[in-house]
């Protein structure tokens, strides 16, 4: 397990199904994929194996579902991947809807690809065409037919000029700036606890520290809704 995959499927084992299609479409179209399902043999250490997948892998794709985001043990996963990359700006976590749930704290602000109520096709086309860098169609837009629309004629508004950076503005980006800061200390520090619970086998202090897992998680979600509040 020690070769880089491309993708790293994280899921529910309510979900494991879905999984599987995601990842065999994934290995279809050229991808290296890594799941549970396939690639963690008997005889191995499941909190390693799955330590491992997170850590090697370019990116991890979280099957999201009320299962998912309610199970304990996923997140993990998933937070392995948001600390390598907070802002997001490698999409190092991508996650997937296939279920009808509502992500909240951190992952309510990645955008996701939604697969509830597409066809297998559809379902296809939206997954793939989620992992390219650029949306742009392969053919030209069609033009704009002036006459087709009803408001044709009517008078372009001139454009409203940018608001001026109120101080109050400069109050509120240093606010986010700092909430962003303590986001980010908050979910290095859940990493850190994370890894450790990985090498713990007492099991009393497993359990310890599983609270101080849930509790991080709780802080790390409080700050993520301060931020939605801010526009961060």
């Amino acid at each position: 397990m020690s070769e880089t995959k491309d993708f790293f499927i994280s899921y529910n084992r309510a979900d494991k199904q879905w999984a599987e299609w995601i990842a065999w479409i994934l290995e279809e179209a050229g991808y290296s994929v890594l799941i549970q399902a396939w690639d963690f043999r008997p005889g191995g250490n499941f909190v390693l194996d799955m330590q491992r997948a997170a850590a090697e892998s370019k990116k991890t794709i979280a099957v999201l579902s009320e299962s998912y985001l309610k199970s304990s043990f996923t997140q993990p996963e998933w937070a392995a991947a948001f600390v390598q990359d907070p802002q997001s700006l490698d999409r190092k976590l991508l996650p997937v809807r296939v279920k009808e749930c509502q992500p909240e704290g951190i992952l309510r602000a990645i955008v996701y690809v939604d697969l509830v109520g597409l066809s297998e096709t559809e379902a296809k086309q939206a997954l793939l065409g989620a992992l390219v860098q650029r949306a742009k169609p392969e053919t030209q837009p069609i033009f704009p037919d002036s006459t087709a629309s009803p408001d044709s004629t009517a008078k372009l508004e001139p454009a409203s000029a940018a608001s001026f950076p109120t101080a109050a503005s400069r109050v509120q980006q240093i606010k986010a700036k700092g909430l962003q800061t303590q986001l980010e200390n908050l979910t290095a520090d859940y990493e850190a606890l994370n890894q450790q619970l990985s090498n713990t086998i007492d099991a009393v202090e497993r359990t310890r520290r599983e609270r101080q897992l849930d509790a991080l998680a709780q802080e790390m979600e409080k700050v993520a809704e301060k931020l939605d509040v801010l526009g961060g």
